[in-house]
């Protein structure tokens, strides 16, 4: 009965193959007999087998998955654990039409993001159709560009598809996308505009994303000895104490800790960076689970050389692209009286105990729980008295607010740190920004509306967009002085190797009078 019904869904598959446009572009799979089986009937097998070990999960619908890319006979199993939260083969519940499918280059080297422009990607289970029009937005981003290079012989995309094929079946020919990304060097703040650029890209699709990655390689082939193997237990539970440093700061959803641990511990995690996009996108109701974490030493018995892998799933709901297209969703009048309120908590706190109050992002008000750049001003008598910031969502808007609030009252280097006697004088104001954008023309730039950020090579300048009315400047006073503030030289802002980024803030403020 089992072969009878396999033979039933190849016919499927050919038929729908069949009535494909005969001019399409077709990437042929580089892991077909190799990676995994090149014969339809056993893959199926094999994939069937994993799930059949794995209870279904009923419950939340994932928004992101973290699944690794191994061979199907070490990682599949832990793959599987992932992907019962889409249900049973061919009996799928999720609603997803368009699955992102975001992992690292294994093989080319480069900074940014790769994208795949042809019509379908082939494995033994049949062809799965690409959303071009995706592509086509993405391409327009800076950060992003399309390369068939990179994907020619690449697994960690590739080796999810006969996953997603039997569980969607005939849809992945059409009624289920897929967005291939590859994803090279990029750091934090890179990672939040990638993810802001991708959510604005998929707007109006119901998105699934599979984030590519395997956790720590260890072994002197992986040039990775934290410590050094002696036995089984021993390396088992250092491995393990390793990956779930990096696991419970994915859990938390914290972008910043996750980068800083990679960075102290040097642990090879393959696919940091698209982890580093999932943690960047923006989510309401963000919750994570750890659903299966397994090694390849466990399996093999050989743990002087041992990969790690680890399934994790987000549930929640991507917010819309309200950030790329330059709008944003106001803060009611509570959450900016709240925000004010701890900005001027946090600096009396420091001058009075020698340390911050503290608050969990989570207590705080929903709208003040989005992770938004901000920067934070300090007036005495209508003159600047301190001003720093973050550009981008490194973490919750109110955290960054304490954060911020310390920093323009102790650490501007323009000014001396603000003292006791000071504080009554002092008028706060907030300014909370949208993701900045390419400045393609001048002809975008708005005196009163945008913010501008200058670049040329490792000089950066930035301008709020209230400095430039309370100055009185026109547009062209204003990028004059939005490089000055670069350490440029006026005018700067016309030379072919300066970029420049505009956004919005919305300003709020205490009236002190």
């Amino acid at each position: 009965m089992k072969k009878f019904l396999n033979i039933i869904i190849l016919i499927s598959i050919i038929v729908s193959c069949n009535a494909l446009d005969s001019s399409a572009k077709i990437k042929k799979s580089a892991l077909s007999g190799s990676w995994f089986s090149s014969n339809p009937n056993e893959l199926i097998s094999q994939i069937d087998t994993f799930f059949g070990k794995s209870d279904i999960y009923k419950g939340k619908s994932p928004l992101v998955l973290i699944l690794p890319h191994a061979g199907y006979a070490y990682s599949g199993k832990t793959a599987v654990d992932g992907y019962r939260f889409l249900g049973a083969p061919g009996k799928s519940t999720c609603e997803a039409d368009l699955v992102l499918l975001i992992g690292p280059s294994h093989y080319a080297g480069f900074r940014g993001c790769m994208l795949l422009d042809v019509d379908y990607i082939e494995t033994p289970l049949g062809k799965v159709k690409i959303n071009r029009e995706a592509v086509g937005r993405l391409s327009g981003d800076r950060l992003f560009r399309k390369d068939p290079a990179p994907f020619e012989l690449e697994h960690s995309i590739e080796i999810h598809l006969p996953f997603l094929q039997r569980l969607f079946r005939e849809k992945m020919a059409g009624d289920v996308q897929v967005l291939p990304i590859l994803v090279g060097e990029i750091d934090d703040t890179e990672a939040v505009r990638a993810a802001s650029a991708i959510t604005a890209a998929i707007a109006g699709a119901r998105p699934l994303f599979i984030i590519s990655s395997d956790f720590t390689h260890y072994g002197e082939g992986f040039r990775y000895e934290p410590f050094k193997h002696t036995d089984a237990r021993t390396t088992t539970a250092e491995l393990k104490k390793l990956d779930t440093g990096a696991i419970d700061l994915i859990l938390k959803k914290d972008l910043a800790g996750f980068s800083g641990y990679c960075d102290k511990t040097g642990i090879t995690i393959c696919g940091r960076n698209p982890i580093r996009m999932a943690l960047a996108l923006p989510v309401e109701g963000f919750e994570a689970k750890l659903a299966g974490y397994d090694t390849s030493g466990a399996m093999t018995g050989d743990y002087s050389r041992s990969v790690s892998y680890a399934a994790i799933m987000f549930s929640g709901k991507l917010r819309g692209s309200r950030a790329q297209a330059g709008d944003q969703e106001e803060l009611t009048r509570e959450d900016r009286a709240y925000l004010l309120q701890k900005a001027r908590d946090n600096i009396s706190s420091w001058l009075d105990r020698g340390r911050g109050i503290s608050i969990a992002a989570a207590d705080a008000p929903i709208n003040t729980q989005a992770r938004r750049g901000v920067f934070v001003t300090l007036k005495k008598s209508g003159s600047l008295r301190g001003c720093i910031g973050y550009v981008t969502g490194l973490k919750p808007l109110v955290l960054g607010v304490l954060d911020n609030s310390y920093n323009a009252a102790f650490k501007d280097p323009r000014f001396e740190p603000l003292t006791a006697a000071e504080l009554k004088e002092i008028a706060i104001e907030i300014s909370v920004l949208t993701v900045p954008q390419e400045v393609r023309s001048v002809d975008e730039i708005q005196v009163g509306r945008d913010g501008l950020i200058v670049e040329c090579g490792s000089t950066r300048g930035l301008l709020l967009p209230q400095v430039a009315t309370e100055q009185g400047w026109d547009r062209d006073t204003f990028l004059d002085q939005t490089c000055y503030k670069a350490g440029l030289r006026p005018g700067a802002w016309k030379d072919a190797d300066t970029r420049m980024l505009r956004f919005r803030a919305e300003v709020f403020g205490e009236d002190r009078r």
